[in-house]
């Protein structure tokens, strides 16, 4: 697929097949998606593959966090929320996250956050091309106490996301963007 093409038809989709990721394929696409831009070669990012007991256990973690973030007191309601927020990270084939070392230098915290975005945006191309979504993901689950200790986060890091990868359920058509010529400033 030509780059032009793969950038405008790469989905964001979180409704997969029930089909299994290979952990291999994964590794040698981020070993490409790790080639990008970064500032005094930090090189910050780690990687976390989360599948089996420890998905379970992360999909028990989302379900408190759906019920906490519940807009009712019904118990009813709770529990119904709280197995939706369950099958929502049980559902997914696999699940990556990204975790960056938090450099002592300010500026490079925000170079290798944008440096780790890149990466992010390189694996979403390379997996769209080899027929997976990629859905990026940095919500309350994210960053909760529980799931950095289930995922080994250390004091000196931080998650820039959590990825969600599989085999695309549903067609999603692209939303328009503006394009970046309406948006050029030109200074001569």
């Amino acid at each position: 697929m030509e780059l032009k093409q793969l950038i405008m038809e790469r989905r964001s989709i979180s409704i997969y097949e029930n089909k299994e990721v290979s952990t291999e394929l994964i590794k040698e696409l981020l070993n490409v998606a790790v080639w990008v831009p970064n500032h005094k070669m930090t090189e910050p990012w780690r990687f976390v593959f989360v599948t089996g007991e420890s998905k379970r256990k992360l999909a028990e973690i989302n379900r408190q966090v759906a019920k906490e973030k519940a807009k009712t007191t019904d118990p009813v309601e709770l529990e119904k929320i709280g197995e939706t927020g369950f099958q929502k990270i049980m559902q997914v084939p696999l699940i990556v996250f990204v975790i960056n070392e938090l450099n002592p230098i300010e500026k490079l915290i925000e170079e290798d956050y944008a440096s780790a975005s890149c990466l992010i945006q390189n694996f979403s191309l390379l997996a769209w091309e080899e027929g997976m979504s990629v859905f990026w993901k940095t919500g309350k689950l994210t960053f909760c106490e529980e799931t950095s200790e289930l995922i080994g986060v250390k004091d000196n890091e931080k998650v820039i996301g959590l990825l969600q990868v599989g085999y695309p359920a549903k067609k999603q058509n692209p939303i328009p963007r503006i394009k970046a010529t309406d948006r050029i400033t030109e200074l001569n």
